[in-house]
């Protein structure tokens, strides 16, 4: 057995949590954050907790950047603590990586090298999830720097007009004595942030920034090349380049277009940075830690032990399998299952190749109607048909207009066999599969047991099925309780008449 791992994946581990500790020390010392030792030891904790757990190391880091916030506006740090909190999912998915490329968007912007985040996520995460986190990190920069007071990050347009509501300068002497947060209470005022927001300059602008950076995210992983091509770290590098080439290029004509006040050599340096960090991230993502196939190894063991793995392993893989279906494909649902009448004898008198056109035809005729009456349906692999519907009186109307479909397109070929089903029908509980049909459970069992009852043309049903309709129009015929096979108590089941003056007959088996 072989498994793809990455050459030197245990260092990964090491670099993330440094990553994540400098990062936050960085941005904790950014924003004043005093006494400065605290900064640095603050860093320096969220680092070693990313060794054990990402996750805590996360939340740990948000709390500690959430208290500059608090000190200097207590709504937007009361805001920042809820949606970074409520967020923690996301920001902590893949040991915090993502949370790590928010965080090094603003080092980025505020360095040089805005555009190789983007660049990179795209890279590593593909496409969709690349893009997703690109625009994010724009939003949370763009957000920042508004609340900040400033126009500009870097190359990055905030919209932000002085002296936002922010004011880091200000902070208490000591914020881990929290004496500071009565007097962050009192100068509450809801008015500087309404004045931050109004006052923000080119809105279309902000809103076109975060789609570039979208858009650039999406190149490199357009450009990226499959794991087991051999040219893969050399484009990683072109896409590298041609990530950032995308970024630079609409950024500039963005800038240029709203009137931000970026020159050329500003973004030229800008896209020099950015285009040297992120071919070194990716080159070393790929030449550092390359993927390769391991070979798993199993432990020798005695013939006894062997057995015993063996069926650990099965018991485990059928407990995860059991898992899997309860949590996410088992739902209660009405069940149909039809069967076409005499279509061994049909086989044997006209042949395999006629009794398939038959089958084909009758499916034909039958699956638009299920799907009609909003029921995903499909064949059971022979001369029957299966059904869900939501609703039973879906079942019961597809039951109904099925047998009438059947019935006139019996009298317009008069000269072929004429095709007759029986159909039974239950609720309760069912395994469905991606298309939302019947694969196992307890109601496709029973609707096949009374379908049993029928002959050809007749739907037969539960009491629970007809209890649980309000489908006034669809006569019914109760003919008792029956025990039916390998089902424990006695089920009470209908007819449903679904022919002018049809007269109801008797269940087979009785």
């Amino acid at each position: 057995m072989t498994q793809a791992v990455r050459r030197n994946e245990h260092l990964l581990r090491w670099l993330r949590a440094a990553a994540l500790g400098i990062g936050t020390a960085w941005a904790l010392i950014a924003m004043s954050f005093s006494p400065g030792a605290a900064a640095l030891g603050l860093g320096l904790l969220v680092g070693v907790l990313a060794l054990f757990s990402p996750g805590i190391a996360v939340l740990l880091s948000i709390a500690c950047l959430g208290l500059p916030v608090l000190a200097a506006d207590f709504v937007l740090g009361v805001a920042f603590m809820i949606i970074g909190f409520a967020a923690i999912q996301y920001l902590g998915q893949d040991n915090g990586r993502v949370y790590l490329f928010i965080l090094f968007a603003f080092i980025g912007a505020a360095y040089g090298p805005a555009w190789a985040i983007p660049v990179i996520a795209g890279y590593l995460m593909g496409a969709s999830e690349g893009a997703v986190l690109a625009l994010v990190s724009a939003v949370v920069l763009e957000a920042a720097g508004l609340m900040a007071g400033r126009e500009l990050v870097g190359v990055v347009a905030t919209g932000g007009t002085a002296p936002g509501v922010l004011a880091f300068e200000t902070l208490p002497d000591n914020l881990l004595s929290f004496g500071w947060i009565g007097e962050s209470l009192r100068g509450v005022d809801p008015q500087l942030t309404l004045d931050a927001f109004s006052g923000v300059r080119s809105i279309p602008l902000l809103i076109v920034q975060p789609v570039i950076w979208a858009a650039a995210a999406v190149v490199p992983a357009l450009v990226r090349r499959p794991l087991e091509d051999s040219r893969r770290p050399y484009f990683g590098l072109l896409a590298a380049a041609a990530g950032v080439f995308a970024a630079a290029a609409a950024s500039a004509a963005a800038l240029a277009a709203f009137g931000a006040d970026v020159g050329l050599s500003q973004i030229g340096t800008a896209a020099a940075l950015s285009l040297a960090v992120a071919a070194a991230a990716i080159g070393a993502w790929e030449w550092v830690f390359p993927p390769f196939a391991k070979r798993a190894t199993i432990p020798r063991m005695s013939t006894m032990e062997a057995e015993d793995a063996d069926v650990d392993e099965l018991l485990r893989l059928i407990s995860t399998a059991e898992d899997e279906l309860a949590s996410k494909h088992t739902t209660h649902a009405v069940v149909m299952i039809t069967d076409m009448k005499s279509f061994s004898a049909m086989t044997e008198e006209e042949g395999s190749v006629i009794s398939a056109k038959t089958i084909q035809r009758h499916r034909d005729l039958l699956l638009p109607v299920i799907t009609s009456y909003h029921g995903n349906g499909k064949s059971t692999g022979g001369d029957g048909l299966v059904a869900a519907f939501d609703a039973p009186d879906d079942a019961l109307h597809a039951a109904v207009t099925m047998q009438r479909t059947l019935r006139d397109y019996n009298v317009a070929h008069e000269g072929e066999r004429e095709i007759y089903i029986r159909i039974g029908i239950a609720n309760g509980e069912v395994v469905l599969d991606r298309g939302g049909r019947p694969f196992i459970g307890n109601a496709l069992n029973l609707a096949a047991r009374v379908m049993n009852l029928g002959d050809g043309g007749q739907v037969f049903t539960t009491r629970s099925v007809v209890d649980a309709s309000r489908a006034r129009d669809v006569d019914t015929y109760r003919h008792g309780s029956v025990e039916l096979k390998n089902i424990a108590e006695p089920v009470e089941v209908f007819e449903i008449l679904w022919d002018l003056g049809q007269e109801p007959g008797t269940p087979r088996g009785f």
